[in-house]
C-alpha cells in the first residue's frame, strides 16, 4: 500500500462532510472498503484514520499482543476499536464526520489531513500548526534514533532524515 503523505486543508460543510484528498482516495480504493476508518486519537486532539485493511491488522495485533483477559487488551481495544467509525465515501469523495469525532478534534469549518504513512490524522488546522512545530523539534532532537534497515553498500554516502 502506498503511504499517506502530505498535508491538506479542506472545508467542512454544515453537515460535517469533508472531502478526502483525491490522492488518498486512490490509496483507499486499493482495498475492499470504499472509505476510511476513523477514531479519536488517544495521544492527541486529533482524529486517527486508516484503511479498513490496516484496522484489521490493528485488531489482530491487539489480539496477538495481549492475554485475552489482560487489562491492557481491553484498554487498546476500547481506544482503537470500540470508538472507531467506518466512514464510506459519498459520490463526491467526502466522508461524514460523526459529531463525536468533530468534538474530540474541536473541528469547525476546516480540517487538516496529515499523512503519517500507514495512517493519517485529521486536525483543526491551527491546532496542528502548533503541534507541528513541537514535533519537528522532537524529531530534530531524536534524529540519531533513525537507523537504516539494511547496511549501506561500502562507499555509499550516508543518508539522513
Amino acid at each position: 500500500m502506498k503511504p499517506f503523505i502530505g498535508t491538506f486543508v479542506n472545508k467542512v460543510d454544515a453537515k460535517g462532510r469533508l472531502s478526502v484528498p483525491s490522492r488518498w482516495r486512490a490509496i483507499v480504493a486499493e482495498g475492499e472498503f470504499p472509505g476510511v476508518v476513523c477514531y479519536p486519537s488517544f495521544k492527541a486532539g486529533a482524529i486517527e484514520g486508516v484503511t479498513m485493511a490496516r484496522m484489521e491488522e490493528i485488531a489482530v495485533l491487539i489480539d496477538e499482543s495481549f492475554d485475552p483477559f489482560a487489562d491492557g487488551r481491553d484498554a487498546f481495544a476500547t481506544s482503537l476499536l470500540a470508538d472507531a467509525f467506518e466512514l464510506p465515501f459519498d459520490g463526491d469523495g467526502r466522508i461524514l464526520l460523526p459529531e463525536a469525532l468533530i468534538a474530540h478534534a474541536e473541528i469547525d469549518d476546516q480540517a487538516a489531513f496529515v499523512g503519517l504513512g500507514s495512517r493519517f490524522q485529521i486536525w483543526e488546522p491551527e491546532a496542528f500548526a502548533r503541534v507541528r512545530d513541537e514535533l519537528r523539534e522532537q524529531a530534530s532532537a531524536q534524529r540519531e534514533l533513525v537507523k537504516p534497515r539494511r547496511p549501506r553498500p561500502s562507499g555509499a554516502p550516508e543518508a539522513g532524515p
